[in-house]
């Protein structure tokens, strides 16, 4: 109370504890002899309402209200649903309704009761009989009214007519309409059971008090615990409507307590009055307690009553009602079907673990989790995570795909087909076979656990590398290769330098930027197993600082490679494979450096090839170098000729691509004299004419690598362009080690428009086709179906359904969604896009004139 000044009224009318303001208000009112609008008006708070003020006080009405009457300002708070704002009641600020409240109905426009403590406080009303957790008087052991007894009706606290007469504690229903007669029953001597002192009724509303009603500091961990409740309850008191008869007796216990009335359902909402709550609250109490006899009989119970409302069986269907009540109930709830979920299902719910889930990630973390990962497990967690196989995996690599697209799936709702087109992994089918084939019999629950928890320290932690933008910038035709260090780096340890093997290498580059083999096959090539045998420890290193310039070239700051700790998982016993750590690095290197085979070295080390392969690629190993062999020496010669001069290369360079003299003196920096005696000692003859004529001055190696392998022309393209034969421009390529297109591959019609293409279109522009593909595909979007798109298109419908089907699969996801009418997919919208713009500047002759080039040329292509 404040001090006494002019401005307060003479009489003080004090509030009793936990009284709401409207009750104070109609107090105060008696004590003047007045009506509550009246004492509003003499106040100063003229059309006041003291239903908006009960929820929440404006600041002047706080002011006016602690200067007229002495109260505290921060008294005035507690007596509003203000602090229980969110938490049992939902109130609009601006125009302080109550809307619907977070849990049961009871909103808080009207006020329950107890009929001993409006006898005890002279009809002193209590402002937590308006929220819906209150549903038993702990101080009388009663349970609260809702209703007047006499009229049926919620009680009024405070009348809205001169009540001069009408005595404290009397039902005023029907003051507020005209002519009508308040009800006047004297609610202290309403009848409600009364409860004993060990009531389970009473005792929930002891604990409920504490975490509702009293106003604490704990917000989340009230509204987890009320959401737990209030969805238990509500599904208690639907099973005492369906089953009963089922019930433990534990729940027939609480009926009985409160005189063995069963509650009322209304309008399909549970809870309205406060038996309803009383009854739902304390059977939801006793079945939150996990771990004792009664609390595990009452929740399998609540579970079946749930099923058994729904015609579909299968638990996700009906469980998703219990979604409102938190974490802690469904993980309970998912622990206890585990064993009727597929095992899809136990990996998204994370039944396996410890914590299993409900999904609640949205699409963006998926993305995020896709951007964290390879498109196949990192060799390290594969060791971890496959146990030994009596058999070597003949698609180890799709098992590894088929491991990360699983890893996008915990937590989310997410499916595999569209899992693995996030992270580049089509082949859908193929990758899960590999996995079932592999580990559909050794421990799959291991599997789930170990997949479930992975995915979740992905979450947790940090990952230094990007693998999403490297999949977008880094492909087999975009990825550098420096061939003039390669060739040097060949030549001076007397290295082979073909283009096999510069095939091969820039495959193994590429897979040390992406941390996965590039492409979707399941299978890796066989010639990786050698080629991991054979790679020098400082021919990784070369391919190492070529990734490292790749990186420095997009301005990626980002380690070259990197694997999770092990210590991201808590290690519960074995790994279902093997451990890394206690492979023998040092015995493995030896043996592959004496030249043991694959077979023998596993053998050697306990363990499978498939981990000796996979320590392989996760470990800095390497055999030596194999020695050269030797070369025929010649008379007058101690040294043989070696590199370019060398017999074989000689042979290759002379007779096979028919070089001139002159332009090997300049491949092997030396005079053309140099070159015929070579020539001579290798007992090779002088070939006839038609050597091909040099390009001009202005055409380098790297200036015809980004024409053909960057841009996708064709040779024929750029023969014309060059004013040279198709076949000299094919000889260079072979020349400078440029890898060629495979068959069946066209020139990219879009190389002279000057536009940098997305990586699905330089794929699919390098196909002969790709002009009246991407025409008709533009088409097919608006139509019923492809049965009806062929013939508005004047296609028949098996080309049109082969086009879409190879454009998919050559970009990589689908395009065309398969829905009525046909429309495209979120990835497909920006791909048509595209290429309705590469049409547009395409068949603009402004623009061909502009770049110079010929419509005719790229329609020949």
């Amino acid at each position: 109370m404040t001090e006494w000044t002019d401005d307060r009224i003479p009489l003080w009318v004090p509030p009793v504890e936990g009284e709401s303001l409207d009750s104070w208000l109609a107090a105060y009112a008696r004590r003047l002899r007045t009506g509550v609008p009246q004492f509003l008006s003499f106040i100063g708070l003229h059309r006041a309402r003291p239903n908006h003020m009960v929820r929440y006080l404006t600041d002047r009405e706080r002011q006016v209200l602690s200067e007229r009457t002495g109260l505290a300002s921060e008294e005035l708070t507690p007596m509003t649903l203000e602090p229980w704002d969110g938490v049992a009641v939902n109130i609009d600020r601006p125009t302080r309704r109550l809307s619907r409240p977070p849990n049961w109905r009871h909103t808080g426009n009207t006020s329950r009761f107890c009929p001993g403590c409006l006898d005890e406080s002279a009809g002193r009303w209590q402002i937590s009989w308006r929220l819906p957790w209150s549903f038993t008087c702990t101080r009388h052991g009663m349970l609260l009214l809702d209703c007047c007894p006499e009229c049926g009706q919620p009680p009024v606290v405070h009348g809205r007519q001169h009540l001069r007469n009408a005595p404290a504690g009397v039902c005023l229903y029907g003051t507020g309409t005209a002519g009508a007669a308040p009800c006047k029953f004297f609610l202290p001597h309403a009848a409600t059971p009364v409860l004993s002192a060990d009531s389970l009724v009473l005792n929930t509303q002891q604990d409920v008090t504490s975490k509702f009603v009293q106003i604490g500091d704990s917000l989340d961990d009230s509204l987890l615990r009320g959401r737990e409740l209030a969805v238990l309850g509500r599904s208690a008191l639907r099973g005492i409507n369906d089953r009963l008869s089922t019930a433990p007796s534990v729940v027939h216990e609480v009926l009985a307590e409160l005189g063995g009335d069963l509650p009322e359902l209304a309008n399909r909402e549970s809870g309205v009055n406060a038996h309803g709550v009383a009854v739902g609250t304390t059977i939801a109490r006793i079945a939150v307690h996990q771990g004792r006899d009664d609390g595990d009989a009452v929740f399998a119970w609540l579970m079946e009553a749930q099923r058994s409302r729904r015609k579909n069986t299968y638990p996700t269907s009906w469980l998703v009602d219990w979604v409102p009540a938190g974490p802690r109930v469904m993980s309970r709830a998912l622990t206890a079907v585990s064993n009727e979920l597929t095992w899809t299902a136990r990996l998204r719910f994370g039944t396996t673990t410890s914590g299993p889930a409900w999904p609640t990630l949205a699409d963006e973390d998926v993305q995020r989790r896709a951007a964290r990962l390879p498109a196949m497990l990192w060799p390290s967690w594969t060791i971890r995570m496959l146990p030994r196989l009596p058999e070597p995996l003949f698609r180890l690599s799709g098992l590894r795909r088929a491991c990360a697209t699983l890893l996008l799936m915990p937590g989310t709702f997410w499916n595999y087909p569209r899992a693995a087109e996030l992270l580049g992994n089509p082949r859908t089918s193929d990758n899960r076979n590999a996995l079932d084939a592999a580990l559909e019999k050794h421990r799959p629950d291991e599997l789930a656990a170990f997949i479930v928890e992975l995915a979740r320290a992905i979450d947790a932690n940090p990952v230094p590398i990007d693998y999403h933008r490297r999949r977008t910038i880094f492909s087999e035709a975009t990825v550098s290769f420096d061939l003039d260090a390669f060739h040097e780096y060949c030549r001076r340890r007397g290295l082979r330098s073909g283009p096999t093997q510069i095939k091969r290498l820039r495959w193994h580059l590429l897979k040390i930027l992406l941390g996965a083999d590039p492409g979707s096959s399941s299978r890796t090539p066989t010639w990786n197993t050698n080629l991991s045998h054979q790679i020098t420890t400082e021919l990784k290193g070369f391919l190492f600082q070529q990734a490292v310039k790749n990186l420095q070239a997009h301005q990626i700051e980002e380690p070259v490679i990197w694997q999770p700790p092990a210590t991201w998982l808590e290690k519960k016993g074995a790994w279902t494979g093997e451990d890394p750590e206690k492979i023998d690095h040092a015995a493995l290197a030896e043996m592959l450096i004496a030249g043991h085979p694959l077979t023998e070295v596993a053998k050697h080390l306990n363990i499978s090839e498939d981990h000796v392969l996979l320590h392989l690629e996760m470990a800095d190993i390497g055999g030596t170098a194999p020695d050269p062999p030797p070369r025929p020496s010649v008379p007058g010669r101690n040294i043989p000729r070696q590199d370019v001069l060398s017999p074989r290369q000689l042979q290759r360079f002379y007779q096979e691509q028919r070089l001139s003299v002159v332009d090997i003196a300049q491949l092997a920096a030396c005079s053309s004299r140099t070159v015929r005696r070579a020539l001579v000692e290798a007992k090779i003859p002088s070939s006839a004419p038609g050597v091909p004529p040099l390009l001009p001055g202005m055409v380098t190696r790297e200036w015809l690598e980004g024409e053909y392998a960057m841009k996708g022309r064709g040779c024929l393209d750029i023969a014309h362009e060059l004013g040279l034969h198709q076949d000299t421009v094919s000889r260079f390529l072979r020349i400078w080690d440029i890898p060629r297109r495979s068959n069946g591959l066209g020139s990219n019609p879009f190389a002279h428009l000057g536009v940098a293409l997305s990586p699905e279109m330089r794929r699919l522009s390098n196909r002969r086709s790709c002009l009246p593909w991407l025409r008709n595909l533009l088409q097919i979007p608006g139509h019923p179906g492809l049965s009806a798109a062929a013939p508005a298109m004047s296609v028949p419908e098996v080309t049109l359904r082969r086009q879409l089907r190879i454009i998919e699969s050559v970009v990589g996801f689908s395009v065309i969604e398969r829905t009525n009418p046909l429309s495209p997919t979120p990835t497909g919208v920006r791909f048509l896009t595209e290429a309705r713009d590469l049409l547009d500047r395409f068949d603009n002759p402004a623009t061909l004139v502009a770049t110079g080039s010929s419509r005719t040329s790229d329609h020949s292509r």
